[in-house]
């Protein structure tokens, strides 16, 4: 039997980050949170995920690997707020 060695896609990862950034800049908004405010809890929701995970150190491949999934969970706030000011 031959295995395959597969790789996992980064692609999945950013999608669910993506995702809940969404839902957390939707229950900000519906909150009527100010959004530059909505901006900022969710870059410090990423910033502090990214963190925990470990991916701003050298030996999992950061600080970039960190630096990319934080700006995965930000299209929903950055567009919310440019839609808003």
């Amino acid at each position: 039997m031959i295995e395959s060695g597969t790789t996992k896609s980064p692609w999945g990862g950013w999608l669910l980050y993506a995702v809940v950034g969404t839902g957390l800049t939707t229950v900000l908004a519906v909150l009527a949170a100010p959004p530059f405010a909505v901006l900022v809890a969710v870059l410090a929701m990423a910033i502090a995920h990214e963190i925990g995970d470990g991916d701003f150190l050298r030996a999992n491949g950061g600080p970039w690997n960190g630096v990319l999934d934080v700006l995965a969970f930000l299209p929903a706030p950055i567009a919310f707020l440019a839609t808003h000011v």
